[in-house]
C-alpha cells in the first residue's frame, strides 16, 4: 500500500563530492597546456625550420645580369643559318622586345593574376591543394610565374615539403629584389618547352621556324600552353593533345579580353602548321660550318658553346650549293662510289682582291667522310704547281719567249743532288727546243725541269713559300718542279689568287665576324692591304701565260665560260694519284682535287678529264654577273719578237750564265756577240721601241697545232 500522506518526503540525487569537479578543470587546464605547449613547439620548429631553410636560400643577385647559355651558330654571309651547337637551344630576348600577343596568351595559361598577387597566390594555392587531395592526383599546380622562377634557376623539382616551403620562400625573396617585369623575362627566356628549346623564342623557331612577332595567335597559344607538360603537349609528337591545350588557351585568352570571338574562332579552327625546315645542327655547308666551329672552340674552348656567338663567315650560299652539286657529279662520274674505297674530291672558291672563302666543299659525302680535303689533304699537286716554277725563272731573265731544250735526257747524280733522274713528259712526247710559253702551254715535264734548274732549286722552293706553300713539304729539290711536293686545294687557291690579284697575297679569310648575341662585336673583319708576293709585271708576264693554257693549251675545256680572262693549269700527280684544276676567271679562284684517301691510280684519268670539267661547271655559275678583267701591260713590260720580256732586258740587260738546254737572246754571251756587231738583242731594235705582237689569229693557228692533255 502507497503513502500519499502530504507529508512524505521526495528522494532527491546526491551531491557529487567537490574534489571530482575540481579534478575536471584541471584535466581541461593540462590539455589546454599541452595544445599550447604543442603549438608553441611547432611554431618554434616552424620558426627554425623556415629560418633554416632561409638562410640556406641561394643569392638572387646574379640574375641581375643574367644571360642564359645561348648556342653557337654559324651563318653564311647572306644571312643563312649554316648550323647550331649547343646542348640547348636558346636565344634570349628582352621583356620589351617580347610581343605583347605572346605575354598574354601565356599569363592566360600560367597566372592571369601575376601582376596582381603578390609572390603566392594563397587562393590559388589553397584551390590547387583542395582539388588535389579531393581527386587524389596532382593535376592542379598552383604554382604562380614568380615560384615557378625560383623552381626552374635555383630549385630541384622534388615532390617534398621541404621543397615546396623553399620554393614559396624563394619566391618571396625573388619578388623583394626585382620587378614583375623582371620576373616575367626571366621566366619567358628559362622556362623549357620542349625539343630541346629554352625560352619562347627558340620554340619559335624550332616549331614554326619564325621569330616571335611572326606568329599567329593559334601559334603564340600552342608555346603558352606548353609550359604546364612539354611532352604531353608537344605538337610534333602529340599534334591531338597539343591542338585540345592551344584551344584551352586560346579560350581563356578570349575570356580575359586578350582576344575578340573572330579571332578565337580563327585560331582556334586552323590545324597547327609546323615548320618543315630542318632542324637546329648542321644544316647546311657541313665543311664550313665544322671549319668555323674549331675555330671559334680554338678561342673560346668550351665557352663557345654557350657564349651565344654568332659567327658569320664568307661563304656565298649560292656559290656553296653549286660546289657541293658539281663536285657530287664530277664524282660520281669519275670513280666507284662504295662505302669502303669512294673517289673523294675538294673544290675551294676565293676572293681574288680579298681572300675572301666564297664556296668550300671539302668531301663527297660528310656524313661518311668529315676529313675536310679543302683544308686538310696535303696532296701531290702536280703539274698545277708549274706556275709557281715559271714565275722563279722569270725573276732569274726566263720569259715567255726564251727557248728551252724539250729532250728527254738524264740527270746525274751532281745535277739531282741524289740519284741520277730521267724525267719524261706525259705521253713521251717531246718537240725539242721550244718556247717557255708553250712548255706552260703543254704541260711539258722537261722544260719545268730545266727552268727548275736554271733559276736553282733553292731559290724555287723560297719563291713558292711566298705564295703560301709550307718548306717542309715541299723541298728543294729538281722533282719539286713537277709538283712532287704536297699542298691542300686551299693552299693552291691562295696561290693562284696571286696572279689574280696582280702579285698581291690575301690570306685566306673564313670568318667575316663573331658577334655575341646581346653583347656586341667580338671580332669584325676589316679590310687588308695584302702582301706583295711578286712584281705586278711577273703576275702580269704569268697571268698571260695562263690564259694562253686555256686558250690552246690543256685547259681548252675553259673555252666554254666564253670569258677573255679565263686562265688557269691542270694538275696530275706522278702515277695519275691525284688530278687538279686550278684557275680564275673575273676575280673569282677555284681549285678542284680528285682522288683517294688512301692514294692510288685514277688509271687515265687526268687533270683536264676529271677535275677541268667540275671547275668549269661551278665557274658558270660563280662568275655569273662579273666583268671579265683585261689587263694591260705595265710599264716594265716590253714586247721582244712578239711576247713579253721585261723591259730592262730590252733595253740590254743579260742573264749570265744560262746552261746549254736554254737558248736566250737575253743571254750574257749572245748581248756581248750582238754588241760586237752593232745589234741590239735579237728582235729589239737599238733605241727603237719594241715591236708590235705577232698577229693574234695566225698565233692561235700555230699554236693550235700543239694541243695535249695533261
Amino acid at each position: 500500500m502507497i503513502d500519499h500522506t502530504p507529508n512524505s518526503t521526495p528522494e532527491t540525487t546526491p551531491t557529487p563530492p567537490q574534489g571530482s569537479a575540481t579534478r575536471r578543470r584541471r584535466y581541461f587546464r593540462t590539455l589546454a597546456g599541452l595544445l599550447v605547449g604543442a603549438a608553441i613547439a611547432v611554431g618554434a620548429v616552424g620558426t627554425w625550420t623556415l629560418q633554416r631553410i632561409w638562410t640556406q636560400l641561394p643569392s638572387v643577385e646574379p640574375l641581375a645580369v643574367y644571360r642564359p647559355a645561348l648556342p653557337l651558330r654559324i651563318f653564311s654571309r647572306d644571312g643563312e643559318l649554316l648550323a647550331e651547337y649547343g646542348v640547348e637551344r636558346r636565344e634570349f630576348v628582352p621583356l620589351e622586345r617580347m610581343p605583347l600577343l605572346v605575354r598574354h596568351a601565356l599569363l592566360a595559361a600560367e597566372d592571369a593574376q601575376f601582376y596582381t598577387h603578390g609572390a603566392v597566390d594563397v587562393g590559388g594555392l589553397a584551390r590547387a591543394t583542395f582539388a588535389n587531395v579531393v581527386t587524389g592526383q596532382p593535376g592542379q599546380g598552383g604554382s604562380t610565374i614568380t615560384m615557378q622562377v625560383a623552381r626552374n634557376f635555383f630549385l630541384t623539382r622534388d615532390k617534398v615539403l621541404s621543397r615546396k616551403l623553399a620554393e614559396i620562400l624563394m619566391s618571396y625573396k625573388l619578388e623583394r629584389a626585382y620587378s614583375k617585369d623582371k620576373l616575367l623575362e626571366l621566366y619567358m627566356n628559362e622556362i623549357y618547352l620542349g625539343e630541346r628549346a629554352y625560352g619562347f623564342a627558340a620554340a619559335a623557331s624550332v616549331y614554326f621556324g619564325k621569330p616571335l612577332d611572326a606568329l599567329t595567335p593559334g601559334e603564340v597559344a600552342v608555346l603558352a600552353g606548353l609550359p604546364k607538360a612539354p611532352s604531353a603537349f608537344n605538337p610534333v609528337v602529340n599534334p591531338a593533345r597539343a591542338t585540345t591545350r592551344r584551344n584551352y588557351v586560346l579560350g581563356r585568352m578570349r575570356a580575359l579580353g586578350y582576344l575578340d570571338e573572330a579571332a578565337y574562332r580563327q585560331a582556334a579552327g586552323a590545324p597547327i602548321a609546323l615548320a618543315t625546315t630542318p632542324p637546329p645542327g648542321i644544316v647546311a655547308a657541313p665543311y664550313v660550318a665544322e671549319r668555323a666551329r674549331r675555330m671559334m672552340v680554338e678561342r673560346f674552348h668550351d665557352d663557345a658553346y654557350t657564349l651565344g656567338l654568332d659567327v658569320t663567315t664568307t661563304i656565298a650560299m649560292r656559290d656553296q650549293r653549286a660546289a657541293e652539286a658539281v663536285l657530287a657529279r664530277g664524282l660520281t662520274r669519275g670513280g666507284r662510289r662504295d662505302a669502303k674505297d669512294a673517289l673523294e674530291g675538294a673544290l675551294v672558291s676565293v676572293d681574288a682582291a680579298t681572300g675572301d672563302i666564297l664556296a668550300l666543299a671539302g668531301g663527297a659525302d660528310f656524313a661518311r667522310n668529315a676529313f675536310d680535303h679543302a683544308l686538310q689533304a696535303y696532296r701531290q699537286p702536280g703539274s698545277s704547281f708549274k706556275p709557281f716554277v715559271y714565275s722563279a725563272a722569270l725573276e732569274k731573265g726566263m720569259f715567255p719567249g726564251v727557248l728551252i731544250d724539250d729532250t728527254q735526257r738524264t740527270l746525274s747524280r751532281d745535277e739531282t743532288g741524289a740519284n741520277p733522274w730521267r724525267p719524261r713528259n706525259f705521253g713521251n712526247n717531246y718537240e725539242g727546243f721550244i718556247p717557255v710559253r708553250r712548255g706552260l702551254m703543254r704541260s711539258k715535264n722537261l722544260v719545268a725541269v730545266s727552268l727548275m734548274q736554271a733559276a736553282q732549286p733553292d731559290f724555287v722552293q723560297q719563291h713558292a713559300v711566298r705564295f703560301g706553300f709550307e718548306p717542309q713539304r715541299n723541298p728543294a729539290s729538281l722533282p719539286l718542279a713537277l709538283g712532287a711536293g704536297a699542298a691542300t686545294p686551299l693552299q693552291v687557291a691562295s696561290a693562284y689568287a696571286v696572279f689574280a690579284n696582280q702579285g698581291v697575297r690575301m690570306e685566306p679569310r673564313l670568318v667575316e665576324s663573331v658577334r655575341q648575341r646581346h653583347g656586341g662585336v667580338l671580332f669584325d673583319a676589316q679590310p687588308t692591304a695584302g702582301v706583295r708576293v711578286v712584281s705586278e709585271r711577273n703576275a702580269f708576264v704569268m697571268d698571260s701565260m695562263l690564259r694562253d693554257v686555256v686558250r690552246h693549251g690543256t685547259a681548252r675545256r675553259a673555252l666554254a665560260l666564253n670569258r677573255s680572262d679565263a686562265a688557269g693549269k691542270t694538275g696530275t700527280s706522278n702515277g695519275s694519284k691525284d688530278v687538279w684544276f686550278g684557275g680564275y676567271s673575273s676575280g673569282v679562284v677555284s681549285v678542284v682535287w680528285m682522288g683517294y684517301d688512301a692514294p692510288r691510280s685514277l688509271g687515265r684519268a687526268t687533270g683536264a678529264s676529271l677535275a677541268l670539267p667540275v671547275w668549269v661547271d661551278y665557274m658558270k655559275g660563280a662568275i655569273d654577273g662579273r666583268q671579265a678583267i683585261e689587263r694591260t701591260p705595265p710599264a716594265d713590260v716590253a714586247l721582244v719578237d712578239g711576247d713579253y720580256v721585261y723591259a730592262e732586258y730590252a733595253g740590254g740587260k743579260c742573264t749570265p750564265a744560262l746552261p746549254p738546254f736554254v737558248r736566250s737572246p737575253f743571254a750574257c754571251d749572245a748581248a756581248r756577240r750582238a754588241s760586237a756587231d752593232g745589234d741590239a738583242p735579237a728582235g729589239v731594235a737599238a733605241g727603237a721601241p719594241a715591236p708590235p705582237a705577232v698577229d693574234a689569229a695566225e698565233r692561235a693557228r700555230v699554236l693550235e697545232l700543239f694541243r695535249t692533255e695533261d
